[in-house]
C-alpha cells in the first residue's frame, strides 16, 4: 500500500480541502500523520472560522501566540450572537399580574435595561478589543457580523454601538471583497449631538466600498449620504448589495424599523423613498459593474418584505423563510408586484410594529454566508 507521505504537497491540499477543516479539528491526531501533511492542514483548519459571542471573548484571552496563529492563517469570518440579556424565566400567571404591583413591574423592567445596557457596553469594548487585530488578519476575504437582540425593552444602546461599528469597519484589511454588517434590533431614535452621526455610512463608503465585490447592510442607523454622488467615487469593484431597512425579530414577533443617521425621529416610509432616490441617481455614475442593489422593506398593510432592485427596476415579494442577504432566492416564486406611487407607499413609522408569522415574508431568517465547512473555533466561552 502506498504511504501518504510520499504525495506531493499540491495532492495532501487537495486532500485536505475535500476533509474539510471540521472534520480535522474534530480530533488533533487527524492532523498529526506525518509531518508534511500537518504543515497542509493548517491552512485549510483556520481558512473558514465562525464565532459566537462567547468564543469571541474566549478567544481575546486567548495566548498571544494562538491569537497570532489564527489571525494569520483565516480568510472567512463569521461572528454571530445576540447583544441582550434574557430576562429571567419566571413562570408568571394571571395571578401573578393581578396581586403585583406596577412599581414592582417597573422596577424588573429598569432592572433588565439596566443588566442590557451594561451587557452592550461590554460587548461593545470587546469589538474595540477584537478591532484592533484586524488590520493583521493580511488573508481575510470574507467577513459577516451577525448580531441581535431580543430584548423587547428599548435600552438606548443605538450610540455606543455606532462608534463601535465604525472602528470595526476602518479596521478591516483591505483585502476584504465581502462584506455583511448585520445589526438589528430596537433603535430609541437617539440624538447623536456632537457626534458624527454618519459615523457607519461614512466610514462604509469611503473605507470599505472601493475594495469590496458584495456588500450586504442591515443596521440600526443608515441614510441616503451612503448614495451621495458628490462623495463617495466611482467604486468598480462593487458587484452586488443589499440595504435592509426593516428586520424582522422572530424572537419577539415583532419588525424592527431601521432609523435615520441624522433624523432618527423621521418616519420610516420617508427613508425609504430618499434611499431609493438616492440609489437610482447613484448606480448609473459610481456603481459600473453593479449586478444587482436590494432595497429590502417591510410593507405592514400585507405584513410582507419587498426587494426592490434598484438596478433592474423591479420591485417583488420576498419568499417566506427566504434569508435578506440570500443572493440565490428566487425572487419569480414571490412573483412581481404592483409599483405603489411614491405618495401612497406605507411602511409604517412606529418604533416596533406587530408582525404576522403567517403572512408571506414574515420570516426573514438571516443564511450562513460562509462555506458548508465553516468552523466553530474550539476555545471556551468566558463564563
Amino acid at each position: 500500500m502506498v504511504s501518504l507521505d510520499i504525495l506531493p504537497a499540491e495532492t495532501l491540499l487537495t486532500i485536505a480541502q475535500y476533509l474539510g477543516g471540521a472534520y480535522l479539528r474534530g480530533r488533533v491526531d487527524r492532523t498529526l500523520l506525518f509531518r508534511n501533511w500537518h504543515s497542509v492542514t493548517q491552512s485549510v483548519v483556520w481558512e473558514d472560522v465562525g464565532l459566537s459571542i462567547g468564543n469571541l471573548e474566549g478567544l481575546l484571552v486567548a495566548p498571544n501566540d494562538i491569537q497570532k496563529f489564527i489571525r494569520s492563517r483565516v480568510k472567512h469570518l463569521l461572528i454571530s450572537g445576540s447583544c441582550f440579556v434574557p430576562p429571567e424565566s419566571e413562570h408568571r400567571t394571571d395571578d401573578y399580574h393581578i396581586t403585583q404591583s406596577d412599581r414592582l413591574e417597573t422596577c424588573y423592567k429598569a432592572k433588565l435595561r439596566a443588566q442590557n445596557i451594561a451587557r452592550n457596553t461590554e460587548l461593545c469594548r470587546s469589538f474595540t478589543l477584537f478591532s484592533n487585530s484586524l488590520p493583521q488578519m493580511s488573508k481575510l476575504k470574507t467577513f459577516h457580523l451577525e448580531l441581535f437582540s431580543g430584548s423587547a425593552i428599548y435600552t438606548e444602546t443605538d450610540n455606543i454601538w455606532t462608534p463601535t461599528l465604525r472602528k470595526l469597519i476602518t479596521s478591516l484589511p483591505r483585502t476584504i471583497t465581502n462584506l455583511t454588517i448585520d445589526k438589528f434590533g430596537q433603535t430609541s431614535k437617539y440624538v447623536a449631538k456632537g457626534k458624527n452621526p454618519h459615523a457607519v455610512c461614512h466610514v462604509l463608503k469611503q473605507d470599505v466600498l472601493p475594495a469590496l465585490k458584495h456588500l450586504r447592510l442591515r443596521s440600526h442607523c443608515v441614510c441616503p449620504e451612503l448614495f451621495d454622488i458628490a462623495r463617495i467615487g466611482i467604486h468598480s469593484n462593487l458587484e452586488t448589495m443589499a440595504l435592509a431597512l426593516n428586520a424582522n425579530d422572530p424572537l419577539l414577533e415583532i419588525v424592527h424599523h431601521t432609523r435615520c443617521c441624522t433624523e432618527p425621529q423621521q418616519p420610516s416610509q420617508r427613508l425609504y423613498l430618499q434611499v431609493l432616490e438616492a440609489a437610482e441617481k447613484a448606480v448609473p455614475v459610481c456603481f459600473p459593474k453593479l449586478r444587482t442593489l436590494r432595497v429590502l422593506s417591510f410593507d405592514i398593510r400585507d405584513l410582507t418584505f419587498y426587494s426592490n432592485d434598484v438596478v433592474s427596476g423591479e420591485k417583488r415579494g420576498l419568499p417566506s423563510g427566504v434569508g435578506w442577504d440570500n443572493w440565490d432566492l428566487d425572487l419569480e416564486s414571490g412573483g412581481p408586484v404592483e409599483e405603489t406611487p411614491d405618495e401612497e407607499a406605507y411602511l409604517g413609522d412606529g418604533e416596533v410594529e406587530d408582525g404576522d408569522d403567517d403572512g408571506e415574508g414574515a420570516g426573514l431568517d438571516g443564511i450562513e454566508l460562509l462555506p458548508e465547512t465553516t468552523l466553530t473555533i474550539n476555545i471556551h466561552d468566558v463564563s
